[in-house]
């Protein structure tokens, strides 16, 4: 019983699912705006590092670029696996409520397919950009200004997150994978 109106458990079930399918694109919308949030926070550090290198010098700026950097990485990879959680399971519950003969009339069949992890989707031109400045900024700007010992700690700093950042993106591509395996949906004919 919902709202105090008396309904058959298929209506409520019906309900319930429709409110499912708002949380779910809402909960996509929330995790664009994260992203964006993030990428707003990683332009100001890098022009607040850039005012700050007479303070902290080159190996000061990578000491804190190059960690930020990669966490924005593994926040946008974060993000890619909630986007594909959340439109998964909107996919589900739309072959709950549309007919096969719904599919390429009101929607593309292909929309009922999960989406691939490493896919088309904004979150990954989010990786690519943060992980290309990194490399730019580190590698072609910075790295002919410092010395020998400042290149090292570059180089051991950019390969040690490189690592975790790897390994992050290869685990949340388990979970989904995962996720695929245990939450098919209702197969169409």
């Amino acid at each position: 019983m919902l709202s105090g109106v008396s309904m058959t458990s298929n209506e409520e079930r019906m309900k319930f699912l429709l409110q499912m399918h708002k949380v779910y694109w809402s909960n996509i919308s929330r995790a664009e705006d994260a992203c964006w949030k993030m990428m707003a926070a990683y332009t100001a550090l890098i022009a607040g590092l850039t005012f700050s290198v007479p303070f902290i010098g080159y190996s000061g700026f990578l000491g804190v670029f190059i960690p930020f950097s990669f966490m924005s990485v593994i926040i946008s990879l974060n993000a890619n696996l909630w986007f594909l959680r959340n439109i998964s399971l909107i996919s589900n519950l739309e072959k709950e409520f549309l007919s096969d003969k719904d599919y390429n009339y009101l929607i593309p069949r292909r929309w009922a397919q999960k989406y691939p992890f490493l896919n088309s989707e904004p979150w990954w031109v989010f990786v690519s950009v943060y992980f290309s400045v990194c490399v730019i900024i580190t590698f072609f700007i910075i790295f002919p200004k410092i010395n020998c010992t400042e290149r090292k700690f570059a180089i051991s700093l950019f390969l040690i997150f490189s690592f975790f950042t790897i390994f992050y993106g290869w685990w949340m591509w388990r979970r989904y994978k995962r996720f695929k395996a245990e939450a098919p949906g209702k197969q169409l004919s």
